[in-house]
């Protein structure tokens, strides 16, 4: 196992920049996601690690080692494929042996390794069978075990689940946790998958348009973004968005207009990056746990704040009742208890936790604190 740093990385195609000067760093066993929509250069800063890609400038290291320019067997690496990249003429415990095999490890060994990976990933019974007789789940432990047979210091995952269908992720997903978990491993993972990353990752990276927006634990991205973009990609459903006049009324508020009712005024801790906006339209950020049913409300906090709002759609889904009302001239959502007691078409009180809410300025997109 190693840490990994990468340090002021750049990764260009001609006159195209598609990684645009990256720093981030895990420790010994961390587990790295790298998170972004299509095209924001995550798989493409994966394979410069992996060294399928050779860097334009910038270093990267395994632990105190610079692996740049290091051919990608050097480098003590293993990849986990999206689309498995398994041999189809081989039987499993072959794939999962052929890399053993070609560096010249003995049989005996090669066989103890064979039976730890299979016992561990509970793919003893596969290892006589050819992938063309493998579920996709299957064939991705298997995938997995060629990987961890490897024992590298750091395990690199191209978005694994994605061919899988959506339970079969969450399963996986619980196992990839619980093998991290067991073997200390260092991982980076790639996804545009926001919930795993936020189920995986001690650390997340989100990148856009090749620049990293936010790195930091779950908890900092998913609750304190720096900006709007990491506000409205991470979280399912979104955070809302709200359009909010900064107002001044025996203490600093904001003001948000519903449809075709009085504004909804709320109190705002006092702030001086806030207090600057005085008189200008603010994004309000919140979370849509954080705007809920007063029953449904954090008890532990001192901030909840109760306004009347006109709900338009009620749309139950088992565990919650999620509720679309709109404030500052667009649709926002409000998830509520499963039995919260709420009809469409009419006005009723919503609780805001105002511990957790952001405030972001709409011309530059970044965080007003």
């Amino acid at each position: 196992m190693g840490s990994l740093t990468i340090d002021n990385l750049h990764k260009s195609y001609g006159n195209v920049d598609v990684l645009k000067g990256i720093n981030l760093s895990i420790d010994d066993g961390g587990f790295l996601v790298l998170v972004g929509p299509s095209g924001c250069g995550k798989s493409t800063l994966l394979n410069t690690i992996a060294g399928l890609e050779e860097i334009t400038s910038g270093d990267i290291q395994i632990g105190a080692k610079s692996i740049a320019g290091l051919h990608p067997s050097k480098r003590d690496i293993a990849m986990v494929f999206q689309s498995y990249a398994l041999y189809p003429n081989m039987t499993v415990a072959q794939n999962i042996s052929f890399g053993m095999e070609i560096r010249g490890i003995d049989k005996d060994e090669r066989d103890k390794a064979i039976q730890g990976v299979a016992d561990m990933l509970q793919i003893g019974e596969l290892l006589k069978r050819k992938p063309s007789q493998l579920s996709g789940g299957q064939r991705q432990r298997v995938a997995m075990g060629r990987a961890l047979v490897r024992d590298p210091q750091v395990f690199l995952f191209d978005e694994p689940l994605s061919n899988l269908d959506a339970k079969l992720r969450v399963d996986m997903r619980t196992e990839i946790k619980r093998l991290h978990q067991r073997m200390g491993t260092t991982i980076v993972y790639v996804t545009h998958d926001q919930i795993e990353a936020l189920t995986l990752a001690t650390k997340i990276a989100v990148l856009k348009d090749g620049h990293l927006q936010q790195f930091g634990t779950p908890d900092e991205i998913y609750n304190d973004p720096v900006n709007m973009f990491v506000a409205d990609f991470m979280g399912s459903p979104s955070m809302n968005l709200i359009d909010a006049t900064v107002i001044d009324q025996d203490g600093l508020g904001i003001s948000m207009a519903e449809k075709g009712e009085a504004p909804v005024v709320l109190s705002v801790m006092e702030s001086d990056g806030l207090r600057a906006h005085l008189g200008k339209v603010i994004k309000f950020g919140i979370r849509p746990e954080a705007l809920t049913d007063p029953d449904g409300a954090d008890r532990t906090s001192n901030t909840i704040i109760e306004a009347e709002c006109f709900v338009e759609v009620v749309e139950p889904a088992g565990s919650d009742t999620f509720a679309v009302t709109h404030l500052g001239g667009k649709e926002a959502i409000a998830r509520l208890r499963a039995d919260a007691r709420i009809a469409p078409g009419t006005r009723t009180t919503l609780a805001f936790n105002m511990s957790k809410a952001v405030f972001f300025d709409p011309a530059t997109q970044t965080r007003i604190r």
